[in-house]
């Protein structure tokens, strides 16, 4: 074996996650799902060892340090304007991880909390929710960040959420705020807050199964909606789609979370079309983020939207 590709190995192995867990566990146990951090393990393709977990939600305090190659915060059944403690601390800490130069992932409520953490807007989306399957179109600067190194100018990825971002700033203290993505529906689906912090509103972390479960869980919000019909056969049909078109989107989702780890968490060998804002120094370990303690974990479901939805996703 080459060298090379030894030595690419190893780095990969020897990457470390923080993963910032915004979901109670309870409540995905409650309609049959794995716990998150199962899923960000087997999204990431890393071995669980590699990957620690804070479950803020559920009332466990942040790191005062952050001991960890990266950051990565997932999607929640709360609302990233929510006035928890715990979520006023999270954002704080994200904040932090960005000064200490460690390199950040946020998905779906994360996404929303970090573009409320300098300075933007997340809201319910004005029309309405987006679920299933959703396609994402990259901007010119998106064509051009790494994180979708490979990935064509439009693509599809699994999405549950009602909220949205609906405002940024042109730019923060962590640096320029800008656009990588949009919807059919939605502008600001993906976001380069400086160097180090990318988020996306999709969930490349999730799977046909993730996505069934929780329309049977919400089948009463679905109907109503108009996303399924009232029949047995409706949801059927639509779960069938979901894993009709599974292989392609997990492909498509593990290559972005593949082109994090490479080219932001270990940046060593970048395609040709990466930024000259791309970090080129590792985070390393034990970096300083001075977040503090997080306080309570808050409960309840997204603030304004139908009490069907529950408390995931």
């Amino acid at each position: 074996m080459p060298h090379h590709a030894r030595t690419v190995h190893r780095v990969r192995d020897r990457i470390r996650l923080l993963f910032v867990n915004t979901q109670e566990r309870a409540a995905l146990t409650a309609i049959g799902l794995t716990s998150y951090p199962q899923w960000i393990t087997a999204a990431t393709g890393l071995d669980p060892a590699q990957i620690v977990t804070i479950d803020v939600a559920d009332g466990q305090p942040l790191p005062d340090t952050i001991e960890a190659d990266a950051v990565i915060g997932g999607g929640s059944g709360h609302s990233a304007y929510e006035k928890l403690p715990w979520i006023t601390r999270t954002k704080e800490f994200f904040r932090a991880a960005a000064a200490a130069g460690v390199p950040e992932l946020h998905i779906c409520w994360s996404h929303q909390a970090r573009a409320e953490s300098v300075g933007g807007r997340a809201a319910i989306g004005g029309h309405g929710r987006r679920f299933g399957i959703d396609t994402v179109r990259l901007t010119p600067a998106g064509r051009r960040d790494p994180l979708f190194a490979g990935l064509p100018d439009e693509f599809d990825l699994f999405t549950s959420h009602v909220d949205v971002v609906e405002q940024v700033p042109v730019r923060a203290a962590e640096g320029a705020v800008v656009e990588l993505a949009y919807s059919r529906v939605y502008r600001n689906e993906a976001l380069a807050i400086g160097p180090t912090v990318r988020t996306i509103q999709a969930h490349p972390e999730i799977t046909a199964s993730i996505i069934s479960a929780l329309a049977r869980s919400r089948r009463g919000a679905l109907v109503r909606e108009g996303w399924i019909g009232p029949d047995d056969a409706d949801l059927d049909a639509f779960t069938a789609t979901l894993y009709a078109r599974e292989a392609q989107i997990v492909a498509t989702s593990r290559r972005l979370l593949a082109n994090w780890l490479r080219y932001h968490v270990r940046p060593g060998v970048r395609p040709a079309t990466a930024p000259t804002g791309t970090p080129s120094t590792d985070a390393g370990v034990g970096v300083a983020a001075g977040a503090g303690v997080a306080a309570g974990a808050g409960a309840g479901a997204h603030a304004g939207v139908p009490a069907a939805v529950g408390g995931v996703l």
